[in-house]
C-alpha cells in the first residue's frame, strides 16, 4: 500500500524521510506524467490509493493559482495546461467511479474508489441527461445513483456487481 504520496512535487525533492519518491526509489513524474500513473493505479486495483497522490495540485491551490500550472517551477512557466488538468477528469472516473459501461455510453459501470473520504456528491453530463451519484459512509455505506430515462448499468463495490436501472435508487453496500 501507498502510504504516502509515490511522488514529490515543488521542487523535485524526495519527500521527509529521504527515500525519492516515498522509499520507493521511483524518478520524479510530470505533471502530464501522472495521469498515466492514476491509470496504472486504477488496472492494479488500488484506485483507492488515488487521493493522496493530488498533493502537487493542493500545493497549486496553496499557492493560490485558479488553474492547474504546467510545472512546478515558479520562475518559468505557464499557469493553464490541460496536462495538469487530469485530476479534474480523474475525480470523476477514479474516485466517484462514473465510467461508460459500452460503447456509445449506452450503459454506464460506476466503481468508486473513495479511499479515505466518508462522503462524496459528483455528478457527469450524459446526452440523455445527468448521472448523479452520492456516497456516503457509516455503519454501511450508502449509495444514491440517479441515472437518466433509458440509461442503465453496474455498481461495482468491492468486487460485487448491483446492476443499475433508469431513475433514482439507493443502496446499501458493506463497508469491507
Amino acid at each position: 500500500m501507498l502510504a504516502e504520496p509515490i511522488l514529490s512535487s515543488k521542487d523535485g525533492s524526495p519527500k521527509a524521510g529521504g527515500a525519492p519518491a516515498g522509499g520507493l526509489g521511483l524518478a520524479k513524474a510530470s505533471y502530464y506524467f501522472r495521469f498515466y500513473l492514476a491509470r496504472a493505479l486504477e488496472a492494479l486495483g488500488r484506485g483507492d490509493e488515488y487521493l493522496p497522490q493530488l498533493e502537487p495540485w493542493r500545493e497549486m491551490l496553496d499557492l493560490g493559482l485558479s488553474t492547474w500550472a504546467e510545472t512546478p517551477d515558479l520562475a518559468a512557466r505557464s499557469d493553464c495546461h490541460a496536462w495538469s488538468a487530469h485530476p479534474n477528469y480523474d475525480l470523476l472516473t477514479i474516485v466517484a467511479g462514473i465510467k461508460p459501461g459500452a460503447p456509445g455510453f449506452k450503459k454506464v459501470r460506476i466503481e468508486p474508489h473513495l479511499g479515505t473520504l466518508d462522503r462524496l456528491n459528483a455528478a457527469l453530463p450524459h446526452p440523455q441527461g445527468e448521472i448523479a451519484v452520492a456516497y456516503r459512509y457509516g455503519a454501511e455505506v450508502g449509495a444514491s445513483v440517479t441515472l437518466p430515462p433509458g440509461l442503465t448499468g453496474d455498481l461495482i463495490w468491492r468486487g460485487k456487481t448491483y446492476p443499475l436501472a433508469s431513475g433514482a435508487q439507493e443502496l446499501k453496500l458493506p463497508v469491507r
